[in-house]
């Protein structure tokens, strides 16, 4: 610990995976820049999980969990024209790293080979190279998707280079605790750690990610049922490392909602981790055919949209950034027009989101295949320009291409099918089941095309609207009925086609359907309990019930400061009243309340409930979802100014200059 000192300002940052580190990248960069630096600052390195890595991205779990990112669109530094202070630490990205590690610098810019070289990992820390073979190194490729632990071995060398360029000023103290109090003492934060250390902080920085959260209605019910009868089992949501799938028996029969990440992690870690096998095969729907340990439990999946994430592209290349130049026109206009709650994304930004889908979709069908076209291209477009979208009306489908396009195409595009759920048309689990294993084979054929897909070059052109529409639509901006109508349909449609799985999981998928491991059961699923077993029902599937003893929720909720986190410390701001949540504003002048905490857009300080800036306490990252884009989406990209970074630039100079303003006694 540190010593006593009476004159000693010091920063504590709470939480230590990769936003943190961002944090500390852009604090030691502004750090090793001062004209007038104090004598002594201490820097409280607060996590109960692994210092830089987290729980999520743990260098000891299973390579089987692996990203649904590709391993060229990764870093944590700040780039050289990012919208960040000066200065800017130029550092890999992980695919250079990983490049840098197995000694390959070729095309690599100088200063981050320089910059690798003059920080190799400090001793307290494990190489990745004990745990991934040269070989596996070798084989990793701009495309590739990563093993989650692969990532946390980037991280914690980043963590190790940014501790190793501290000044000799900074002290760095870690804490293997968690944060679970903290009190307003004068012109200090004291924060108390699970390990019943006290330490007193002039600034500090909440990096909070999924946070556990309190029940909701329906979790109580789930809680009530599981104390009056002993035979259930609750499989509560979270990250999949963290959920208890190996307490689930070989042969149990299991409930799943989640049909997203959660859901193939769950799969991977109850299948290949028990000793099952995929094996390549011709004659199998996608591929593959699974041959079974005989340990694995059977799934009965639905969620509310009831059909799987699609999987990504996989053509041998990373996706090149979608044109959308309709969209951009209307942000650029957007964009110059003043105050919150005053833009209509329903009718004012979506359509030019459908226009720039359907455009994309006749231009890539023109490339493949131009005999599908019965009009020159530039005369189809100016028919997708001209048509009407009503944004209310099947979600703004532009009918016009059934003028565009021959009825011989295979597959007439339509946003409509991808935004709402499976046809409520099937006599049984089985039937949607069958339909659903052929309509998952069609989804690994367009994944295949990757760019020649005209679908999903189509849908790439949703999700990549994503961050844009966001950014545009920060700090309340969009009115709040229209934020609540179309944009989290738009956003969550872009989560569904381009956030899925990689290929091989959905290949995966398929053969564990043929097996009959997975059955899926449909949308909007109702959850009920009749003697001893859970029982699941879909319309979607003729309501037939399912029933299994174990319940798996595979998502991670997002927080939620309405319902008093589980989180100690995220449950004390608020029942102090040192955060308070962020609010939107309906039409008519209803003041509705959202599950983040309110913070001041340059600084990331919290905002209180008397409605002032808190003087040191800052909140960064997931927890400020409604008020902010990209806190949920994680690591940013090479080359897009991440928002993900530029909060991280914003707290760490307000924690500095916060730090710098007061001084506290350190305990001995």
């Amino acid at each position: 610990m540190a010593p006593t000192s009476p004159t000693v300002p010091a920063i504590a940052v709470i939480g230590l995976g990769p936003r943190s580190i961002a944090v500390l990248e852009r604090l030691v960069s502004h750090l090793t820049h001062l004209s007038d630096p104090p004598e002594r600052l201490y820097l409280h390195l607060i996590d109960d999980a692994q210092h830089g890595g987290g729980r999520i991205w743990n260098i000891d779990q299973t390579h089987a969990l692996v990203m649904n990112t590709f391993a060229d669109g990764m870093t944590l530094f700040a780039e050289p024209g990012a919208t960040v202070a000066d200065p800017v630490t130029e550092g890999p990205t992980i695919y250079e790293w990983i490049r840098l590690v197995r000694g390959d610098e070729t095309g690599i810019a100088p200063a981050k080979v320089d910059y690798f070289r003059a920080h190799p990992l400090l001793p307290q820390f494990r190489p990745v190279t004990e745990d991934f073979s040269a070989e596996e190194l070798d084989a990793v490729l701009p495309h590739s998707y990563l093993p989650r632990a692969l990532y946390g071995f980037y991280i914690q060398w980043v963590y190790s280079s940014v501790l190793d360029r501290l000044p000799d000023w900074v002290t760095p103290v870690a804490h293997a605790a968690r944060a679970v109090g903290i009190r307003e003492s004068g012109e200090c934060d004291e924060i108390a750690l699970s390990d019943a250390t006290t330490l007193a902080a002039t600034a500090t920085v909440f990096v909070s990610g999924w946070q556990h959260q309190g029940f909701t209605e329906q979790e109580k019910w789930i809680n009530a049922k599981l104390r009056k009868d002993p035979r259930l089992h609750w499989v509560r949501a979270d990250n999949p490392i963290d959920q208890d799938v190996a307490g689930i028996a070989a042969g149990e029969r299991v409930l799943v909602r989640g049909l997203g990440m959660g859901f193939f992690d769950v799969l991977a870690l109850s299948t290949v981790e028990r000793g099952g096998r995929f094996v390549e095969d011709a004659a199998a729907p996608g591929g593959l055919r699974y041959e079974a340990s005989g340990d694995e439990p059977r799934f009965f999946a639905s969620s509310r949209r009831g059909y799987p994430f699609l999987p990504q592209a996989a053509d041998g290349q990373v996706p090149p950034p979608a044109a959308m130049p309709r969209l951009r026109k209307v942000i650029k206009a957007l964009s110059a027009r003043g105050g919150s709650h005053c833009i209509d994304y329903d009718t004012e930004v979506w359509p030019a989101v459908v226009r720039d889908a359907y455009a994309t979709y006749v231009e890539t069908l023109a490339r493949v295949r131009p005999d599908a076209l019965r009009r020159p291209v530039a005369e189809a477009l100016a028919e997708i320009d001209a048509a009407d979208i009503n944004p209310r009306a099947r979600f703004g489908g532009v009918e016009v291409l059934d003028r565009i396009v021959e009825e011989s195409t295979d597959e007439p595009f339509s946003l409509v099918p991808y935004i709402e759920q499976i046809p409520r048309q099937f006599d049984s689990v089985a039937e949607l089941t069958a339909w659903a294993a052929g309509r998952i084979a069609h989804d690994i054929a367009e994944s295949e095309r990757g760019q020649d897909s005209p679908v999903r070059a189509a849908l790439w052109s949703v999700g990549s609207a994503r961050k844009p529409t966001q950014v545009l639509g920060a700090e309340a901006r969009y009115t709040a009925e229209s934020r609540r109508n179309l944009f989290h349909t738009a956003v969550a449609l872009g989560q569904f086609a381009c956030s899925g799985p990689p290929l091989f999981r959905s290949r995966q998928l398929l053969a564990l359907i043929e097996a009959g491991v997975v059955t899926l059961v449909g949308g909007s699923p109702v959850l009920d309990v009749d003697e001893g077993t859970w029982v699941l029902r879909s319309e979607y599937s003729a309501s037939e019930s399912v029933r299994g003893t174990t319940l798996v929720d595979a998502w991670v909720h997002k927080p939620d400061i309405r319902r008093l986190p589980s989180d100690p410390l995220m449950a004390r701001l608020v029942s102090t009243g040192r955060v308070r949540p962020f609010s939107e504003t309906r039409a008519d002048g209803e003041t509705l309340l959202t599950g983040s905490p309110e913070l001041d857009p340059q600084t990331r300080l919290a905002v209180g409930v008397d409605g002032e800036t808190d003087p040191r306490l800052h909140l960064v990252g997931i927890p400020a979802h409604s008020q902010y884009p990209d806190t949920t989406l994680a690591p940013p990209l090479p080359g897009t100014d991440s928002w993900f970074i530029q909060e991280a630039d914003k707290a760490a100079v307000s924690a500095l200059d916060r730090a710098l303003r007061a001084v506290v006694a350190q305990p001995a």
